[in-house]
């Protein structure tokens, strides 16, 4: 209870303080952070672009898959067709013949009759007429029926042969009118399929340019974030050095009522720039606390500056919170700050810091969420140690 009044009070305090501005020629943090937004949901376009693609991918090689298996089928179907038009085209030959033998048949039986009856050949009257005995007549006329008996079994073998080749034709044709339904079903779904596969083939190359166009943009703001940065760094170096050795005074501070000076450039000294308050939250990500001991300042890479004169107990990386800084505010009891999430650090422990001297620079490191300065205050708190 006693350090969450302390930190309402703190808080207060300092954002009630009047600074005196510090000229930075670096580029605002507001256009670094609007690029890093960008960059951001650039990364979740292509994503979601690169994910769709490989979806799309995977669905055409099932495509491809289901052509070979389909093209295969028609194949098969077509080889049974030629089979089948063979088939087909040997009997109706075989017809030909069987009819063209029955023709020559039945003229022949034809020719045969109306010679002997142009002739005077033997007729039936004239054989039973001429017969010298009833035996003779019998015998005589069973010759001349045992003759029209193997002319007339001769058209009927030859017939029934004609017509049993022309059943056998017709079940082909039944057969191949059943294989040719069959393989047009299958022509037109490859037809459809084929429409289908040059349909992805399109949209995969159409993922694939705006793929590309991403990641062309996301290293464009990579690029500006990364010159962006490296300007901020240089100038904060070019700070450093302009002021080294001296006591950099940031703001207004009276410390007669022993209050605290602002961590960070005046410009960053407004509520919207605190993304986190003192005490309980929603764990903003794995490893964080729910009950939350000191404010988040969302800035990236600015001057991090003491807030009390002091000797500074720990410098280094600590678990959870990265690059670390805890100053012990001697003359003042117990009372503690602590910078967390650093990304350089400029005091080493055991030095003494002057209120208002540069003593890092903030940044992202440790379990963070984004570039923001962890800012923590003490009374009574164990000191940290330096973990290597």
């Amino acid at each position: 209870m006693k350090n969450k009044i302390i930190s309402t009070i703190v808080i207060v305090i300092l954002m009630s303080t009047y600074f005196i501005n510090v000229s930075l020629a670096v580029p605002t943090q507001s256009e670094i952070d609007a690029l890093r937004r960008e960059q951001q949901n650039a990364i979740a376009q292509k994503n979601a672009i690169s994910e769709e693609k490989s979806n799309e991918k995977k669905s055409l090689e099932e495509l491809n898959d289901e052509l070979d298996t389909l093209n295969n089928e028609i194949m098969n179907l077509q080889n049974q067709l030629n089979t089948l038009n063979n088939s087909i085209s040997e009997k109706e030959s075989e017809i030909e013949v069987k009819q063209a033998e029955l023709e020559e048949k039945q003229e022949l039986l034809k020719k045969r009759l109306v010679a002997m009856y142009k002739t005077g050949g033997i007729k039936y009257l004239d054989v039973l007429l001429g017969a010298t005995s009833y035996v003779d007549m019998l015998a005589s006329f069973d010759a001349l029926e045992r003759i029209a008996d193997a002319d007339t079994k001769l058209i009927n073998k030859v017939t029934d042969e004609k017509r049993e080749l022309e059943k056998i034709k017709s079940e082909l044709e039944e057969e191949k009118a059943k294989v040719d339904s069959v393989k047009a079903e299958k022509d037109a779904k490859n037809v459809e399929l084929k429409a289908k596969q040059k349909e992805k083939e399109n949209r995969i190359a159409s993922l694939s340019a705006e793929e590309q166009e991403k990641e062309k943009l996301i290293e464009k703001y990579r690029a500006e974030i990364q010159k962006g940065e490296q300007e901020i760094q240089a100038e904060i170096e070019r700070n450093k050095n302009a002021n080294k050795g001296q006591s950099t005074v940031v703001g207004s501070i009276d410390n007669s009522n022993g209050t605290l000076g602002w961590p960070l450039p005046s410009a960053y000294a407004r509520y919207s720039y605190i993304t986190s308050y003192f005490g309980p939250r929603v764990r903003p990500t794995a490893g964080a606390s729910t009950n939350h001991g000191a404010i988040d300042i969302g800035v990236a890479y600015q001057p991090v500056y003491a807030s009390e004169s002091g000797i500074v107990v720990t410098s280094g990386v600590v678990s959870g919170y990265g690059n670390f800084v805890m100053i012990w505010h001697n003359g003042k009891g117990q009372l503690y700050t602590a910078y967390a999430h650093l990304s350089t650090i400029y005091v080493s422990a055991g030095q003494t810091v002057k209120r208002g001297q540069q003593i890092a620079v903030s940044g992202n490191t440790g379990v963070t969420t984004g570039p923001h300065l962890h800012f923590e205050v003490r009374s009574g708190g164990s000191r940290f140690r330096k973990q290597s």
